[in-house]
């Protein structure tokens, strides 16, 4: 496994010089499911430009119906257990550096996410709030996301708070959102100019940071040849590895 400092800096070069399109590319090279693309989950409208690609680690909350109890019938993949201290807000779980990943059960109304939480994430140093769910105080959301040094990411919105319906019940356990297995310590990357999500198994960040030069030179390539009037099949003739499932 990778250590954190190789962690680190694979996460700057991707910043840097690749897309989540590209790490897509890659993905789907190493046959990852969906090619690692988290769908339907997009960045709250914002006032500016869109905030630079980020890449980090990914620190997931697990939410649950607000009546579970500990031990009862749960939903598939559900621990049994809370993992959350009874003694501290979730908000206080994620570790600073990382971007949270949010699961909520399917069919609420409830958001996950206001102001308020939002606040507090960006005040602990967590990079970004992805919901697979809902999200709401928009307006206060974008202004808080207007420095460019926090992200909210979600499926939907909602007018009414997360006590209505759900409550948080673990940290960093594995989840099961938008047909993608995602575990603590993979790797985000949230492109808002492209307004899509690529999560890297952290297992597969050395292979995609190896496909991810010759891949991206092949495809600017042909982009440059099409330009200069060439057609496309001459175009990906010419550079094999666009197709990024090429032999």
């Amino acid at each position: 496994m990778a250590s954190q400092t190789n962690i680190d800096a694979a996460c700057k070069e991707i910043e840097k010089g690749y897309s989540c399109c590209d790490v897509a590319d890659a993905l789907l090279k190493l046959k990852v499911p969906q090619a690692g693309f988290l769908p339907d989950v997009l960045p709250i409208p914002r006032t500016a430009s869109p905030a630079a690609c980020l890449v980090a680690s990914i620190s997931t909350v697990l939410f649950v119906d607000k009546n579970q109890q500990p031990g009862h019938p749960r939903a598939q993949y559900t621990p049994a257990e809370s993992n959350i201290p009874s003694d501290k807000h979730w908000t206080d779980c994620p570790t600073p550096g990382t971007v949270v990943l949010m699961q909520q059960p399917d069919g609420q109304l409830c958001a996950l996410l206001g102001d308020i939480v939002a606040s507090r994430l960006k005040h602990r140093g967590v990079k970004a709030a992805v919901i697979h769910g809902r999200s709401r105080d928009i307006a206060a959301c974008q202004e808080l996301c207007s420095d460019g040094k926090f992200q909210v990411w979600s499926k939907g919105t909602s007018t009414v708070g997360t006590s209505m319906e759900a409550k948080p019940w673990a940290s960093d356990v594995p989840l099961h959102v938008g047909g993608l297995l995602v575990n603590a310590g993979d790797i985000m990357v949230a492109d808002e100019a492209e307004r899509g999500i690529t999560i890297i198994p952290t297992d597969k960040l050395e292979d995609v940071m190896k496909l991810l030069p010759g891949l991206k030179e092949a495809d600017d390539n042909v982009l440059k040849d099409v330009n200069a009037g060439v057609d496309l099949n001459e175009a990906f003739k010419r550079h094999r590895g666009h197709y990024v499932n090429a032999k």
